[in-house]
């Protein structure tokens, strides 16, 4: 698990995060038209309804991918939110800039073991969350959207 989430947080402090959500969402706009025809008997479909902001709204609820990362997005937005501003500079010095603990410990005035542990303690409030990122979208979607 350890390993996934600093991946993530190093995702989300680097800006991959969010590229990877707005490149998805391009994807599902824009290619969506090539979808096979799953009309195989042939004929007029019938009840056609064709609102494209509408259907390209339900191709991105539907994505599991998208949703996947919009709630790891907001999750780590809110945990940090929540942290003061030594805990930010370390987190952001550490996966944004890929500094040193040493170099970290000098930046914020704390020891390297401080620093760890505060990292450590965000990495933990957020694994709680994000353990089971799908089935969490999942069950938020399931209650959201009866």
């Amino acid at each position: 698990m350890a390993d996934k989430l600093d991946k993530l947080l190093s995702d989300y402090f680097t800006g991959v995060l969010d590229t990877n959500i707005k490149l998805r969402r391009a994807e599902l706009k824009y290619f969506s038209k090539h979808m096979p025809d799953e009309n195989i008997g042939g004929g007029r479909k019938q009840n056609d309804y064709s609102n494209p902001i509408e259907l390209s709204m339900i191709r991105e609820e539907d994505d599991d991918e998208l949703s996947a990362w919009i709630w790891q997005k907001e999750i780590i937005d809110m945990w940090y939110e929540l942290t003061v501003e030594p805990q930010r500079t370390i987190l952001s010095e550490r996966y944004g800039s890929k500094k040193s603990w040493l170099a970290i410990s000098l930046i914020v005035h704390a020891d390297e073991r401080t620093c760890r542990e505060w990292r450590d303690r965000f990495k933990q409030g957020v694994g709680v969350w994000l353990s089971d990122t799908p089935e969490m979208v999942r069950r938020f979607n399931s209650i959201n959207h009866p």
